[in-house]
Parts: C-alpha cells; sequence; structure tokens
C-alpha cells in the first residue's frame, strides 16, 4: 500500500490516514500524473466516510440501472457499510473464538465436552456471516484486496484441524452424559469447516477476476462492459456537485488532507519528492469528473 506504514507527514489523524491508506490501496495507478489527478477526489472521499458512502451508492445504482435493462432479473448491486464491516469483524473473531475454546489448555477448566457446542454454533455464525458478505467483498466494496479469499480457506482450515485434533486427542474426556452436544458441536464445526472453504474456491476466482482494484472496482459488477460509460458518467454528474460542494463547505480540510496523500504516494513510492512538491502547488480542480486512468 502506497504509504502505508508510514506515519503522518501534516498530523492527520488516524480515522482519516485509514481511509486515504484504504483508496490508494487498491488504486493501482498507471504513472505519477495519474496518481496525482486522483489525489483531490482521494482527498474528498478520505475526509467524510459519508461522501465515499455516497459515491458507492451512486456507482451501484448507475450499475444496477443499467444491468436492468440488460436483464430486469439481475440482482442488486451490493454496496457496503460501517454495518458490513463491523459484520466481517465478527464473523473472524467467532471464527478464532471457535478454534480457541477447543485448543485451551485442560488447565483452563474449560472442558472438551463444555467447549465443543458452542465452538460448533460459532463457526457456523461465523460462515453464516461470512457467506452474506461475500457479495460485497467480492466486488471489492466491503474492503478493497484488503480481505482477499484466504480468510475464507483459513477458518476452513483451522476449523477442520482444531475438529481433528479434538477427536483424535481429547475424544476420550467425553462422557456419557455430553456426547450428544459434544457430537453435535464437532458435527457443526465440521460442516462450517467444508461450507467455508466452499465460499473460498468461489471467492478465489472473484478474486481473479480483478473486480476489488483499480478502475474495475467501479464498473466490475456490469453485465455487460459496454455500459461502462453510462456508470462513468453518473459518477460525473455526482463529482460535478460533491467536489465543489466539499471545498465550499471544508476547503482548509479537504487541501490538508490532499498533502496527506500526496506525501503517503510519495513514501509508498508512487510519485517522486519534485512531483510532490510540484503538486502541492497546483491550483484546486475548476470540473470535477470520475477517474478515467
Amino acid at each position: 500500500m502506497a504509504g502505508a506504514q508510514h506515519p503522518s507527514a501534516t498530523g492527520m489523524d488516524e480515522r482519516t490516514l485509514g481511509r486515504i491508506d484504504l483508496i490508494i490501496f487498491d488504486a493501482d495507478y498507471h504513472d505519477a500524473k495519474a496518481a496525482i489527478e486522483d489525489s483531490w477526489r482521494v482527498a474528498v472521499l478520505a475526509c467524510d466516510p459519508r461522501t465515499r458512502a455516497a459515491h458507492d451508492r451512486v456507482r451501484a445504482a448507475a450499475v444496477g440501472a443499467a444491468n436492468q435493462r440488460r436483464d430486469p432479473s439481475a440482482p442488486t448491486v451490493p454496496t457496503s457499510t460501517a454495518l458490513h464491516r463491523a459484520a466481517l469483524g465478527v464473523a473472524l473473531v467467532a471464527g478464532v473464538l471457535a478454534a480457541a475454546l477447543l485448543t485451551a489448555p485442560r488447565s483452563s477448566g474449560l472442558s472438551i465436552t463444555d467447549a465443543m457446542l458452542p465452538a460448533g454454533l460459532l463457526a457456523v455464525g461465523s460462515v453464516i456471516l461470512l457467506w452474506w458478505l461475500e457479495p460485497r467483498r467480492a466486488n471489492g466494496s466491503l474492503w478493497g484486496s484488503r480481505a482477499p479469499a484466504l480468510i475464507h480457506l483459513g477458518a476452513g482450515g483451522l476449523w477442520l484441524l482444531t475438529a481433528a485434533v479434538a477427536f483424535v486427542f481429547r475424544w476420550a474426556e467425553v462422557g456419557t452424559v455430553g456426547a450428544l452436544p459434544a457430537l453435535a458441536g464437532l458435527a457443526l464445526l465440521v460442516s462450517a469447516g467444508l461450507a467455508v472453504l466452499i465460499l473460498g474456491e468461489h471467492a478465489r476466482r472473484a478474486d481473479r477476476s480483478g473486480r476489488q482494484t483499480g478502475l474495475a472496482q467501479l464498473t466490475g459488477d456490469l453485465i455487460d462492459q459496454r455500459d461502462a460509460p453510462e456508470v462513468v458518467d453518473a459518477l460525473d454528474a455526482w463529482w460535478s456537485a460533491a467536489g465543489p460542494e466539499a471545498l465550499q463547505h471544508s476547503g482548509a480540510r479537504v487541501r490538508a488532507v490532499r498533502r496527506e496523500v500526496l506525501a503517503r504516494l510519495r513514501a509508498g513510492r508512487v510519485i517522486t519528492e519534485r512531483e510532490e512538491r510540484g503538486a502541492c502547488f497546483d491550483p484546486e480542480p475548476v470540473g470535477w469528473a470520475e477517474r478515467r486512468r
């Protein structure tokens, strides 16, 4: 990621830095000129998460309208909100807890009989959330390429390995009374592991499509790529109002965030120090439009 892991050059707050890094991580700029041209747009999107969400809603609406004309039965284009990103965090935490319950040492006082069913339920809850979030993960709106298919494959492998170890090495601890809940938990854990591995294979194919990075993020959900100009036109219209409005109401902050964007592009070696200095003196855009390259 361009500039990631580097301290702020302007004293910017961590939340804004995170938004900047998230946007430029998957930008895939072809050259320094493209990155500098995009810096004003990145600054506006990073200033306020609601602006980025509005941009994605316009994109999804334009893509959805084009798809409906091609196929009236086309599904709704998924977008992501803070709720979806929080759900991803819950899914990952639940998946880790499922494995942790079964790998707790005997000295912890948690028996395998007591842990197996909760572990299985946590794994099932995790995989349900991951299935629900997959369309948003696949099109890059959830977290770009920072949420790769590897999370599914890793979870599946972890749950199956944990279930195997618990069955081989600790099943003797299961008494007659606790056999049924433990068996149910084991079945749930194995089923969740197999389900998330299947999901992981679908996710790998989505990752290979390249829809999570670069300009493909804008039009990757289109049924027919010939409709791409229509989507870009809709985003141009949105930018023509959103860009000037951001400068009018939060001009000082937009300019400060843009300086940080340029500094992080330079730290990531996307642009040179000389190009950064020159870009700092660029005038504010007269006309705003969606990125073209």
